[in-house]
């Protein structure tokens, strides 16, 4: 079955079919190349504790994840890219055979795009469905946080312009609580829409987000590699527990900038920083976030490399009900420090709302420790020391620590062949007093292989 989208999309859709036709001379002969591909990721993840940090309650998980994509690209005359997408991605527990049929869940289109461009590739327009990745995904990377890393695709429009070392991106983006702007194609019936009135489709955000930016970059400086944004972004929130959580539609700014610098071939230093301000209703939104970290290669033949940092993002306090000094993570609910605490973050409310990967109210150093056992292998650890910034209603009379807890990740990654390719990671948290008692650690661990054509 297809869901009905807006008459906007069917024009994008439209000339996304037409328009490549019409950047071509009548007189001159179409050079047209074909691409296409696909890929199959299957992965096992299991967790326990690690949503509620209590030994007395049993919230052990254990699913696999098999997602399939295939997809295919036409350019013309290299001045025009039409690229297709579609994914599949259903999940079996093993500890609840009936919650999910072993079977395909729901065919999404995971990109939709035409992109023009000059011959010279100085100026660029993509129209669709398209991946919007900067920097380290600070604040623009995934676009549906509520399906996982299934897709992590922006309905949005971008303009490119380069004058040398320098290029403008101008961004529109608006994305969907579920899907409604393209159709799908359901395999299986959703058992979460049955449960807290959740809806029975595939959400993808906590409500409807559109926004507006500039993103410039630069390597114009010797070693230096400087990128700065401004981001105006509307939230029209609706969340599906109740929480008491404004409905009020959120206006935020967020201007940011990142720096890295290279001293030599083995010392380099990366930071980045954004403040934000804006109202949702009469509650006015003042916050804070960045990271900052220095790498050095410790053997450039293994490509060992250490690195220490620190991360920050604001916290609300709960003293102050008419302003929120919570960081806003903007389009960056991911797992960008941690696979295993965007779950945690569940067990927190923001102004009412349950949010999953909602990074905010952190303060985190951390050490880094990556090399290339081989070939093939290559090693990566990382020890966290997890503070909040703001403590937390636990009762109606008891507050939480600022302790979050110590957090110790592993991966192992492998190259089998240009192919398949795989990974295992093992995390655990050991919490801190930002917990209640009774407190208990807990793992997330995953294994996956990846076969790509």
């Amino acid at each position: 079955m297809g869901r009905k989208h807006g008459v906007g999309w069917t024009i994008v859709l439209f000339a996304c079919m037409v328009l490549p036709f019409f950047t071509i001379r009548a007189e001159e002969k179409p050079s047209v190349s074909l691409k296409f591909g696909a890929s199959e990721r299957l992965r096992n993840e299991f967790y326990n504790n690690i949503t509620d940090m209590n030994k007395d309650k049993d919230d052990r998980t254990d699913y696999f994840r098999i997602r399939t994509s295939v997809w295919g690209q036409v350019t013309f005359a290299q001045v025009a890219t039409f690229y297709a997408k579609l994914t599949n991605e259903f999940r079996k527990y093993t500890d609840d055979p009936k919650a999910r049929d072993f079977t395909w869940d729901e065919v999404v289109i995971d990109n939709l795009y035409l992109k023009l461009e000059t011959k010279k590739k100085d100026i660029g327009l993509t129209l669709g469905r398209q991946n919007l990745t900067y920097g380290e995904g600070f604040i623009l990377m995934d676009g549906a946080p509520w399906d996982g890393s299934r897709t992590i695709y922006h309905d949005a429009v971008k303009l490119s312009v380069t004058r040398g070392k320098t290029t403008f991106d101008i961004l529109g983006i608006d994305n969907t609580k579920i899907e409604d702007h393209l159709s799908v194609m359901r395999g299986s019936k959703l058992k979460n829409g049955e449960i807290k009135g959740q809806p029975k489709d595939q959400m993808m955000n906590d409500g409807e987000e559109k926004a507006l930016g500039l993103y410039a970059t630069t390597t114009a400086l010797a070693k230096t590699k400087l990128e700065a944004y401004f981001i105006r972004k509307t939230e029209k929130p609706d969340p599906w527990i109740n929480l008491g959580a404004s409905k009020e539609e959120l206006n935020l700014n967020t201007l940011g900038a990142r720096i890295n610098y290279a001293f030599n071939n083995r010392f380099s230093m990366t930071t980045e920083w954004a403040v934000e301000s804006g109202t949702q209703g009469s509650i006015d939104h003042s916050a804070f976030g960045g990271y900052g970290y220095l790498s050095y290669v410790l053997c450039p033949r293994k490509k060992a490399t250490i690195s220490y940092g620190m991360v920050a993002l604001s916290g609300d306090d709960a003293a102050t009900p008419d302003k929120n000094e919570g960081w806003n993570p903007l389009f960056s609910r991911w797992p960008k420090w941690s696979e295993l605490y965007i779950y945690s973050y569940l067990n927190e409310t923001n102004r009412g709302s349950v949010r999953v990967a909602y990074w905010t109210n952190l303060f985190s150093p951390y050490a880094s420790y990556t090399m290339q056992v081989s070939k093939k292998i290559s090693l990566t650890a990382n020890l966290y020391y997890l503070k909040a910034l703001q403590d937390r209603m636990l009762t109606a009379d008891a507050k939480s620590g600022l302790a979050r807890g110590k957090e110790v990740q592993c991966w192992v990654k492998f190259v089998f062949n240009k192919v398949v390719t795989g990974h295992l990671l093992y995390d655990y948290l050991f919490p801190g007093d930002f917990y209640p008692e009774p407190r208990t650690g807990g793992p997330f661990v995953r294994g996956e292989l990846m076969f790509t054509i």
